[in-house]
C-alpha cells in the first residue's frame, strides 16, 4: 500500500506540474505575439517609408533642387503613404515611374502598388500608374512634365502587412495546439480543486483564442491571468502535500529588441551600428575606419567634408597618420559604393570630399 501512495502521489504531482507548465507557455505565446506583432508592422513601414523618402529626395534633385526639405511621410490609412515637400516643384513623369520602379521593386510587393500625385491646392489627382505582379502595369502618360506647384504623392500598397498577418495566424494555429495539450493534462487531474481551477483556466483560455489575437494589449492582460492561476494551481498542490518551498519570480521580462535605424544612401540602406550597407539583398561589410568616414561624409551629404576633419575625428586617438592613410580608405569606399552609378564621392583638390549624386547627362 505504502508504495502504491507513493506511486500515486509521485504522478499526480507531476500531472500537476504539467497542468502548471502548460499554461504558462501559453501565456508566453500571447505575450510574445503581441511584441512581434508590433514590431513586424513597425519594421515594414519604417523600410518602405525611407524607400518612399529616398524617392522624393531624388526627385528634387533631378529637378535641380537641392536645398529645400522632404517633408516626414506619413501612413495616412494601413498600406497608403503620403510623401509632401517643403515648396514648389517640377518634374517628369517618367522620372517619378523609374525612381519608383527601382526603389520600390514589384518583387519585394506580390499585389504591385500604386502611385498618385495629387495637386495640393484643388486635391485632384494630376499623374498617377500602377505597377503589377498578375497583369501588365499601367503607366499612363509617359515622356510628359508637370509644370510647377504644389504636389503629394501617394503610395498605396494592397495587402501591404499580410505577410506579418501570415505569421499571426500560425502563431494562432499552434497556441491552439498548445490548448488541447493543456486540457487533456487537466482531466487526468483527480482533486476537485485541481479540476476547478482547469475549469477556469479552459474558460479563459477560450476567451482569449475568440477575442485577443487583434488587440495586442489583451494579450498581456490575459496571460498574466494565465501564468498567476497556473502558479496558483502547482504551489497549493505542493502547499498540501509537502513543505512550502520559497515562490519563484512570476515576473516573465519579453525581450524588445530596438529596431536598428538605417539611413537611405543613393541605392543603399547604411548601417552605421551594423557597419555595412544593404543593396538590394546583398550585405556589404565596412570596417570600422571606412563605416566612420562614410558617417562624416553622409552627414555633409553635397557639402565639401575638409581633409582636417576627416583626419582628426577619425584619426584622433593615434598618434601618427597621414593624408595617403585617408586617401587610400576613400579609394576603397569608392569601389563599394559603386554599384549605384549615381552615387560618388568627388575629391576637391587640396581640400576635401564631396558625396554627391551625379545629374544624369
Amino acid at each position: 500500500m505504502r508504495v502504491n501512495s507513493a506511486f500515486t502521489g509521485f504522478f499526480s504531482n507531476r500531472l500537476v506540474v504539467g497542468c502548471g507548465i502548460a499554461p504558462v507557455m501559453l501565456a508566453i505565446f500571447l505575450i510574445a505575439s503581441s511584441f512581434t506583432e508590433h514590431s513586424g508592422l513597425n519594421l515594414r513601414a519604417k523600410q518602405v517609408n525611407l524607400m518612399i523618402r529616398q524617392t522624393g529626395h531624388r526627385l528634387l534633385l533631378l529637378a535641380g533642387d537641392s536645398t529645400s526639405r522632404v517633408l516626414p511621410v506619413t501612413e495616412i490609412k494601413e498600406g497608403t503613404f503620403l510623401l509632401r515637400f517643403e515648396n514648389e516643384f517640377v518634374f517628369n513623369h517618367d522620372s517619378l515611374m523609374a525612381l519608383s520602379q527601382r526603389l520600390l521593386p514589384k518583387a519585394q510587393f506580390p499585389s504591385g502598388y500604386t502611385v498618385t500625385v495629387h495637386d495640393c491646392i484643388k486635391g485632384g489627382i494630376v499623374y498617377g500608374f500602377q505597377v503589377n505582379n498578375t497583369s501588365p502595369d499601367i503607366l499612363a502618360c509617359s515622356g510628359r512634365s508637370q509644370p510647377p506647384g504644389c504636389y503629394t504623392i501617394e503610395f498605396t500598397f494592397p495587402d501591404f502587412y499580410e505577410k506579418v498577418k501570415q505569421k499571426k495566424a500560425d502563431l494562432g494555429r499552434l497556441t491552439e495546439s498548445v490548448e488541447a495539450d493543456t486540457q487533456v493534462v487537466h482531466e487526468n487531474v483527480e482533486e476537485s480543486k485541481t479540476a476547478s481551477f482547469a475549469s477556469d483556466i479552459d474558460q479563459r483560455t477560450e476567451k482569449s483564442k475568440t477575442t485577443t489575437f487583434d488587440f495586442p494589449l489583451m494579450h498581456v492582460v490575459y496571460g498574466g491571468i494565465l501564468m498567476l492561476l497556473s502558479a496558483t494551481l502547482v504551489i497549493g498542490r505542493f502547499r498540501k502535500n509537502s513543505t512550502l518551498v520559497p515562490g519563484q519570480n512570476q515576473n516573465s521580462t519579453i525581450p524588445n529588441e530596438p529596431i536598428t535605424e538605417v539611413a537611405a544612401l543613393g541605392s543603399f540602406l547604411f548601417n552605421t551600428k551594423a557597419q555595412h550597407l544593404l543593396f538590394g539583398g546583398e550585405a556589404i561589410t565596412l570596417t570600422d575606419k571606412e563605416c566612420k568616414v562614410l558617417e562624416l561624409l553622409h552627414k555633409n551629404f553635397g557639402e565639401l567634408t575638409p581633409r582636417e576633419t576627416l583626419m582628426q575625428e577619425v584619426w584622433i586617438n593615434e598618434g601618427v597618420f597621414t593624408g595617403r592613410s585617408l586617401d587610400m580608405f576613400v579609394s576603397k569606399l569608392r569601389k563599394k559604393l559603386s554599384l549605384d552609378p549615381e552615387l560618388r564621392i568627388t575629391n576637391v583638390h587640396g581640400k576635401g570630399y564631396k558625396l554627391e549624386m551625379s545629374m544624369p547627362g
